[in-house]
């Protein structure tokens, strides 16, 4: 026998073994069993067993009705992971993150409205760790203090707005949230009101709303339906895609061309836009421009979302229980005074009002199940198959709600967190292991600086028709459903204050 032919054949040999051997480690795997979940029916699995309403509630049922911490929903053969506890999340998405750092691909936010410059959405890869890496760069915890300053105006004016028209409180936010985040990522000194800048932010976040429905979560499990004429059911999300697509690339395409025209005429502001497309030459790759567009829209686009959504939370939170509104306010006279409004050297002085904050981010955190994470290879955990590729769910409002952790959790306390053995903080509210908001130092921060002002200047009261609905939209970001409140200035000394604050700003 020829000596390639002996080559051949021992090769031939190597491979089959090795395949055998390979089938009988996956065969052993296969053979262990899903983690328990509900009863699947042929073909369509769970599909119509997938909640619309909270689903973050029915999640938190199973894993007791089912006494698991993982939770296992097939939908059209499609595997979903459902994690229900801080030790479940810790173990996989933490500790096995090499693993579990992927994206699923979301098919109506990514390829039908254009999402792909989120890097909340992106795939892991080589592009997603360079944005990721830009991001950090701007958002060091060590260097919040330079952004301090424009944070401190931006709650100013907040504060003078809502002296003028309370009732606007939702919009004011959004204001706010816009002037900070608008002027680190593009250097862009938003309108008084009426802001295009913002309101594209906004309309962003209704197109994030409706694609992370559940008639969306249908067409990113059956990919395959994308493909149906746009009358089929489930496929009615084609004849907004048109509409959306434009919404959500103009929102991040519109100030990134006006930074490139500003530094190319040598009036651009510093920002981390300008920052990294001056950075940019011939040699830049399709990476790096991708990258030069999804930091800084990420960053805008982003950047409202849990500061919006939270301090609505707050206001909510504050109008059904009074005594903590007090409390708070009683430990902020006490360090400030009434000769001036909080500053953030005043944070370490103010355990209560940083215990309020925590409180506001577990009791309804703003992404419920967080974003999805994606198994890259196969894996066990405690006994279970973990298939490669499937969609793993965090459930961050059931681990906020366990009453194994935090008792009472329904109940708004933010004592709590006073208490001896306390978690530090409600990280799982920005997310889990290398897929964590790098943003978040900046949201607790602006966060914080909103609610003492708005402590330190205004009580927030039930209106005549009684407290309002703790009730909240069951999207992928979660808000207060709309609720009215009185919010009125503490005194007129309080009022003039602020409005002398404002004119400074």
């Amino acid at each position: 026998m020829p000596v390639f032919a002996q080559y051949d054949l021992l090769v031939a040999i190597v491979v089959g073994f090795s395949g055998l051997v390979l089938f009988v480690i996956r065969s052993r795997k296969r053979r262990l069993p899903y983690p328990p979940g509900p009863k699947r029916l042929p073909i369509v699995g769970n599909l119509f067993k997938i909640p619309s309403q909270e689903a973050w509630v029915t999640y938190r049922k199973w894993s007791e009705e089912f006494a698991s911490d993982v939770i296992h929903v097939d939908v059209m053969g499609a595997h979903i992971f459902i994690l229900n506890s801080m030790k479940s999340a810790s173990d996989l998405l933490d500790k096995r993150s090499s693993m579990y750092s992927d994206r699923p691909r979301l098919t109506v936010m990514q390829e039908l409205f254009g999402m792909d410059y989120n890097i909340a959405f992106a795939p892991y890869g080589s592009a997603w760790r360079h944005s990721r890496r830009e991001f950090r760069a701007n958002f060091r915890p060590a260097d919040l203090e330079t952004y301090q300053p424009l944070e401190q105006r931006a709650v100013h004016r907040l504060l003078g707005n809502l002296l003028s028209s309370p009732d606007n409180f939702v919009q004011h936010f959004r204001h706010m949230a816009g002037q900070v985040i608008l002027s680190i990522t593009y250097g862009i000194d938003v309108l008084p009101e009426n802001d295009p800048f913002v309101a594209d932010a906004e309309k962003v976040l209704q197109s994030i709303a409706v694609g992370t429905g559940k008639e969306a979560a249908l067409l990113d499990s059956i990919p395959w339906l994308i493909k149906m004429p746009s009358w089929f059911p489930g496929a009615r999300f084609k004849r907004y895609a048109r509409e959306w697509r434009l919404i959500v690339t103009g929102a991040v395409m519109t100030p990134y061309d006006k930074v490139k025209r500003e530094l190319a005429s040598g009036a651009a502001t510093p920002s981390v836009a300008a920052n990294i497309i001056s950075r940019l030459d011939e040699n830049s790759t399709e990476e790096d421009l991708w990258v030069a567009k999804a930091v800084p829209g990420t960053m805008y686009l982003g950047g409202a979302d849990t500061t919006v959504s939270a301090l609505q939370t707050f206001v909510l939170a504050m109008t059904l229980y009074p005594e903590v509104q007090r409390k708070a306010q009683t430990e902020i006279d006490q360090l400030v005074g009434n000769s001036r409004l909080p500053e953030f050297s005043d944070q370490d002085g103010l355990p209560y009002v940083d215990a309020v904050l925590k409180e506001v981010l577990r009791w309804h955190p703003v992404t419920p199940l967080a974003v999805p994470h994606k198994v890259m290879e196969s894996d066990t955990y405690e006994g279970y198959y973990i298939p490669a590729g499937s969609t793993v769910i965090a459930n961050a409002w059931g681990m906020l709600h366990d009453p194994a952790v935090f008792a009472e959790p329904g109940q708004f306390y933010p004592e709590r967190w006073l208490s001896p053995g306390a978690p530090a903080f409600p990280n799982q509210a920005f997310g889990f292991g290398a897929r964590q908001c790098p943003g978040r130092y900046l949201a607790r921060a602006s966060i914080w600086s909103t609610m003492v002002g708005i402590l330190a200047a205004f009580d927030i009261e039930p209106t005549e028709d009684g407290p309002p609905e703790e009730a909240y939209s069951s999207g992928f970001l979660s808000y207060p459903m709309p609720f009215r409140c009185y919010i009125r200035s503490r005194s007129k000394e309080v009022a003039s204050l602020v409005q002398a604050t404002e004119s400074e700003g």
